[in-house]
């Protein structure tokens, strides 16, 4: 389930996301996230900048928080990791029509990347996870992460997506014991949605 707003992250400075990180490097976690979320938003002027309610840049603000602690706890496995797969959302192709050559495969109920666009996010990330031995699908949907688990030898895997779809999504790997790592979007929404390229490499080791 997708946040009921969308956001967009893209004119917030880069220290942002470092301030999260270093919240939850310091061992932070024993305040309340919520108390810790609102000073953030303040900081660094969220709900202004992106164009959303206090209240909502809040709630994706403890989202981003328990998105980096679980990446913390889970780093060491992940690293220990011998067969890694990559999540990509579809609505990052920079063409959502027939312009992107992507090859969608029923097996796995995703895409592949075919490298059409230099400038595409999915074809960067693709090429980039590849050099580093990861296997790329491109979702169109959270559903199909049990498909493509059921199908393909992993031990960890790597996921792009919004908040609040990595934490649904980190439920079900969980349960099934798989570990993982989320790169949350910098702006979601239905097309044109963003990340970030050098976080996505910084969570590949």
């Amino acid at each position: 389930m997708a946040y009921s707003f969308n956001y967009d992250f893209s004119k917030l400075p880069k220290e942002f996301s470092k301030d999260i990180a270093k919240v939850v490097a310091r061992r932070e976690i024993h305040k309340k996230i919520g108390s810790v979320s609102r000073k953030l938003v303040k900081k660094f002027k969220v709900d202004e900048l992106s164009g959303i309610y206090m209240s909502d840049a809040i709630s994706i603000v403890e989202d981003l928080i328990d998105i980096n602690i679980k990446n913390l706890v889970n780093e060491k496995k992940f690293r220990e990791a011998k067969n890694k797969i990559l999540l990509l959302p579809h609505c990052s192709r920079k063409y959502m029509d027939s312009r992107c050559k992507a090859k969608f495969d029923p097996k796995y109920s995703s895409y592949s990347c075919s490298n059409c666009s230099k400038d595409c996010l999915v074809n960067k990330a693709t090429k980039i996870a590849k050099e580093k031995g990861y296997k790329v699908f491109v979702l169109s949907g959270g559903s199909c992460i049990k498909k493509i688990i059921g199908k393909v030898e992993c031990d960890g895997i790597l996921g792009v997506a919004c908040p609040e779809e990595i934490k649904l999504g980190s439920s079900l790997l969980e349960n099934i014991g798989m570990t993982y790592r989320g790169v949350p979007l910098t702006k979601n929404g239905c097309a044109n949605t963003k990340f970030n390229i050098e976080v996505l490499k910084q969570n590949m080791t």
